[in-house]
């Protein structure tokens, strides 16, 4: 009876401690999958695109939140686009990535191996034949001329990344009449960045060409909704020069709070277009040099107008507030700050500013151009809200004219077209 007792003590210990040790080694029961929506909020809150795109690529769930079109177009609208780069105006297909160790060079490498920046996908596209006249939004403006005589030139817009374009209808001659002839020939289309975005499949955009004459200010306007141009023209109450008319770098062109801005070297009026309302004003106390590429307006704040200045070794931030917009005029300019920049025996110029950023040229100090050309030259951004200075890429060749792009990585990016 003993040993029958104290052998079924020892099975009833025996089968309990293994019971336990199953429990133990059990594996725990797996967790919930978390909600996409829960899933998409946490991606929102990751401060880089790079971030993001990395995230994209740990595993099936996440790569399909993150290629949502839901998600990117919150993520679009929640955190500006980096600067990826910039094109070159003269020559096309010169797109220049921005260089390690810069925080856009991963994505802008990735942008160079998935877009076709040489745009070979366009009509007619020979080497020569289509030159670079704007980019914003992923989206690039080009234009060609079938002759030197031509006063308009053929325009496109299309999406490098996507391979989608969109040839426009050329100006119409009754509307082309309201140059009167004069500057004619020196016509300056761009991208209306104004265009509204809202819709989810929204791909509308419009376009302006810019005619400065001698006594007016003639604006051709072309929407993808309705297909169609329109015109708009702004009477001077002072002629400008006739030998002056012909030289567009002369006419300094900016964007800021959804207005376009223009100045003319040798005067000090200051020429705003409001895309919403498309009325013209002008502002006769504008500030700053007036030298072809040395000057931008800019925003700097709600309801705050600035402009940046090329110095010696230094960028000066002038700004004040915005006016009424049906007269153009506002406070008196104010000078904000002194921006140093890198310690470099070169000239300093501004190439062009989209996307809340100035792209800067740091060139040698040599009076030819056709030294100059042969020389290294630093280029490097300016943000506009941190007011960062940081080298974007570097390149042996002249540039005359660039146009940053500013995008997100291609995991990201949406069709522009």
């Amino acid at each position: 009876m003993y040993t029958h007792t104290r052998s079924s003590e020892f099975h009833f210990a025996h089968h309990s401690m293994a019971s336990a040790a199953r429990q133990i080694a059990a594996p725990p029961a797996a967790q919930p999958p978390l909600p996409d929506e829960l899933l998409e909020d946490i991606f929102l809150r990751l401060d880089a695109a790079a971030d993001v795109a990395r995230a994209s690529a740990a595993c099936a769930t996440f790569r399909s939140v993150i290629s949502a079109h839901r998600f990117r177009r919150r993520f679009r609208s929640l955190h500006p686009p980096p600067v990826l780069g910039f094109l070159e105006s003269g020559r096309p297909g010169a797109f220049h990535p921005a260089d390690p160790p810069h925080r856009s060079a991963p994505a802008a490498r990735a942008l160079a191996q998935a877009a076709d920046l040489s745009f070979s996908f366009l009509p007619d596209a020979t080497p020569i034949c289509w030159n670079v006249c704007d980019v914003r939004d992923g989206r690039v403006l080009l234009y060609r001329r079938a002759s030197d005589t031509d006063a308009f030139a053929d325009l496109v817009v299309c999406d490098p990344l996507h391979r989608r374009y969109t040839l426009l209808p050329p100006i119409p001659d009754d509307l082309a009449a309201a140059t009167g002839g004069l500057g004619f020939e020196k016509s300056d289309p761009f991208l209306d960045p104004a265009t509204d975005r809202e819709e989810e499949q929204d791909l509308s955009f419009r376009v302006i060409c810019a005619v400065q004459c001698r006594d007016k200010l003639v604006t051709f306007h072309f929407s993808s909704v309705t297909g169609k141009w329109r015109g708009i023209t702004f009477n001077r109450s002072t002629p400008l020069n006739p030998s002056m008319v012909r030289y567009r770098v002369l006419f300094e062109r900016n964007y800021a709070h959804r207005c376009f801005y223009w100045t003319f070297c040798g005067t000090r009026s200051l020429f705003m277009l409001d895309t919403p309302e498309m009325k013209f004003s002008v502002d006769d106390q504008a500030h700053g040099r007036y030298g072809p590429q040395k000057q931008a307006i800019v925003e700097v704040g709600e309801g705050r107008l600035g402009i940046v200045i090329v110095g010696d070794g230094i960028l000066d931030l002038y700004s004040k507030m915005l006016g009424n917009k049906n007269n153009g005029v506002g406070t008196e300019w104010q000078h904000d700050r002194i921006i140093p920049l890198p310690q470099m025996d070169c000239r300093w110029s501004i190439l062009g500013a989209a996307e809340g950023h100035l792209l800067l040229q740091a060139s040698p100090q040599i009076s030819s151009r056709i030294q100059s050309a042969t020389l290294e030259s630093h280029y490097f951004t300016l943000d506009l809200k941190t007011l960062l200075v940081e080298r974007l890429c570097r390149s042996n060749q002249y540039i005359g004219g660039a146009h940053l792009y500013a995008s997100f990585p291609p995991s990201l990016s949406l069709p522009s077209i």
